[in-house]
């Protein structure tokens, strides 16, 4: 049995998993969050990964500042680009940047995770 092709199909699994589960998170910020207009303050790099920093005010007129959870290599943000945030309305700190670029990085997750996991699959039977 090939322990590592097993590896490697979990790990296509799990992402796309993940993939899926940002996804569905996006939808549930959609249909119930809070859009206002943001700007990324700064990009940060963590690992191998660059996080933006995005900046918006609350309807309420709190102002935030956060690290947005999804990086990319590269970035996919620049320092002074305006966004649309997407926000709960029961945790201003909880948000998601609603765009196409964050849209396309979630399909990509899932599409590279599958890719994996078939092409793992496929050296599993062989």
């Amino acid at each position: 049995m090939n322990y590592i092709a097993l590896y490697v199909l979990a790990a296509g699994l799990a992402m796309s998993g993940f993939g899926l589960f940002r996804v569905f998170r996006r939808k549930q910020y959609k249909r119930s969050g809070i859009r206002v207009d943001g700007v990324v303050t700064d990009v940060v790099m963590d690992g191998r990964n660059y996080y933006p920093i995005v900046r918006y005010e609350t309807l309420d007129g709190v102002e935030v500042e956060d690290e947005y959870s999804l990086g990319t290599s590269p970035s996919a943000f620049k320092k002074g680009e305006h966004v649309a945030v997407l926000y709960k309305p029961e945790n201003c700190k909880k948000f998601i940047i609603d765009n196409k670029k964050s849209e396309y990085i979630e399909f990509g997750i899932i599409a590279i995770g599958l890719l994996v996991f078939i092409f793992s699959g496929i050296c599993l039977i062989d």
